[in-house]
């Protein structure tokens, strides 16, 4: 559907991408709803278009020595067509919410592919041994890095590696305006109508689990923490809210929310590895 790009047409692509017209939410879930009932990929082409400028932010985050950016690019691009195949505008979140995941879900891909990093099952068992002793030691979880230290391996494997671990939420159902309880890395927080972006520090990563184990793992924290979660990312009778939403529904500061969520989500991470351990 676009053509590769490359380190030499770089500067000439992102000239040409900031031509295309940012959509508004009332023409962008138009556009999906006409894409959805005929299936035209011309129409499915607008709103891919209107949204190349958020694979060069994402990109931009992941450069290093390994992937040139134009590399990068060309993944993330993989993965924006992959989520408008999957967008569906009837579940109410915009699609620059919902493609970050699918983004760098084959950005990482791509950067695991070049580097070759370690079999992840392995791993993933090493992480489970390390995170109880821990918890244990220091009576909470480690970060990211604390990982990645303790197993002498980097940052990136052991995000990757989570991913096994930690079931998160469904994709087809997950609201991305989010921290993620497991990683602690680079989080990219896309919100509103005006198609802002904004980079607070943490990552997400997001894999497809059965909904009834979140929901035995959310039935053994607060009921209030379980409540801010459930409607922030659509779980049980909830639609998928925003932190701001949340905040106006239980008359409370939207601080307070990502307070009470990040609590939440970690409670959560812990009673998960406890599950699995």
């Amino acid at each position: 559907m676009f053509r590769v790009v490359t380190d030499r047409g770089l500067k000439q692509y992102l000239d040409e991408i900031s031509q295309y017209k940012i959509l508004t939410k009332e023409e962008e879930f138009a556009l999906a709803k006409q894409a959805r009932e005929s299936d035209d990929p011309e129409i499915k082409k607008k709103i891919i278009c209107a949204n190349l400028r958020i694979v060069v932010f994402i990109a931009k985050k992941f450069q290093d020595d390994r992937l040139t950016l134009s590399e990068l690019i060309n993944a993330g691009n993989e993965g924006l067509i992959h989520a408008a195949d999957k967008f569906d505008e009837r579940k109410g979140y915009r699609f620059n919410t919902y493609s970050v995941w699918w983004i760098k879900r084959a950005i990482y891909e791509a950067i695991s592919a070049q580097k070759g990093i370690v079999r992840k099952s392995f791993l993933a068992r090493r992480i489970q041994t390390q995170t109880k002793k821990f918890i244990q030691r220091n009576g909470r979880e480690p970060t990211t890095e604390e990982l990645a230290k303790l197993l002498n391996t980097d940052a990136s494997a052991i995000a990757l590696a989570l991913t096994e671990l930690i079931p998160p939420y469904s994709l087809d159902e997950t609201f991305e305006d989010s921290e993620n309880p497991y990683i602690e890395s680079v989080r990219i927080d896309i919100q509103g109508s005006d198609n802002l972006i904004s980079p607070p520090p943490d990552e997400i990563f997001k894999k497809k689990i059965q909904k009834e184990k979140l929901q035995s793992a959310l039935s053994k924290i607060g009921t209030r923490e379980r409540e801010v979660l459930e409607r922030n990312f659509g779980l049980g009778e909830y639609e998928p809210h925003t932190l701001e939403e949340i905040s106006r529904i239980m008359n409370i500061t939207r601080e307070r929310v990502r307070q009470i969520k990040e609590n939440a989500l970690r409670k959560l991470k812990i009673v998960i590895l406890r599950q699995k351990i």
